[in-house]
């Protein structure tokens, strides 16, 4: 039986990985003002080439800007609205305020639902909201991709995964995909916890990082 000498990867650890002159910084979560969006940006201030870079990161997690980036390097993309009080209906509705985070996102349906979800994501009104128009047929699908692959993913999320990680370098997200008789399309990028991750994709997440790896605790 194969014993691990550590179990990695384990919750709240910045990992970085190191590759010739480069540094790969792995992490659940690269939001600003946090451990590792500080640690990209003192390595870029000290020269040090660094994936993902800070305006990588910070295109990622806000849902607009994210989309906009994406659909000019050619990615298929959800069309999304920014708005204070309407939406249309079936939706997926996201926060745009300080706090919110790409992870909570809401499919809404009926007009009860939207006002309930509208009225939380906002702050009862304080700040605006995303939302993106899908079809009554689609559907919405996560995958965790990891320097751009993904497992137990169709052919085409494996394919976006690969041109999403071109794109934003993020070594660890989830990808928010819609789909429908047109295909994938990408609706959000996600912070995603160690704990979160299948058997397989731990496995995979510690091949990397048990290569060269420095952690901080």
């Amino acid at each position: 039986m194969n014993k691990r000498k550590d179990h990695i990867p384990k919750k709240d650890i910045m990992y970085i990985l190191k590759e010739d002159n480069s540094q790969y910084i792995v992490n659940e979560s690269y939001f600003y003002k946090t451990e590792p969006y500080y640690a990209i940006v003192k390595n870029e201030n000290d020269g040090i080439k660094t994936t993902p870079s800070s305006s990588d990161v910070l295109d990622a997690y806000i849902v607009p800007i994210c989309l906009e980036k994406a659909k000019l390097a050619g990615i298929p993309v959800c069309d999304w609205i920014i708005s204070n009080v309407y939406v249309s209906l079936p939706a997926i509705v996201y926060g745009l305020n300080y706090f919110s985070t790409p992870s909570d996102h809401f499919l809404v349906s009926d007009l009860e639902e939207a006002k309930r979800v509208i009225k939380h994501v906002t702050n009862r009104g304080r700040y605006p909201f995303c939302y993106q128009k899908i079809n009554d047929t689609s559907s919405v699908t996560k995958c965790v991709s990891i320097f751009g692959k993904t497992l137990n993913c169709c052919n085409q999320a494996k394919s976006l995964a690969l041109r999403i990680y071109e794109v934003f370098r993020l070594p660890l997200v989830e990808i928010v995909l819609v789909k429908d008789e047109s295909g994938c399309r990408l609706s959000s990028l996600a912070p995603v916890k160690y704990s979160q991750l299948s058997n397989d994709e731990t496995e995979m997440l510690q091949n990397l990082l048990d290569k060269r790896v420095k952690r901080f605790e």
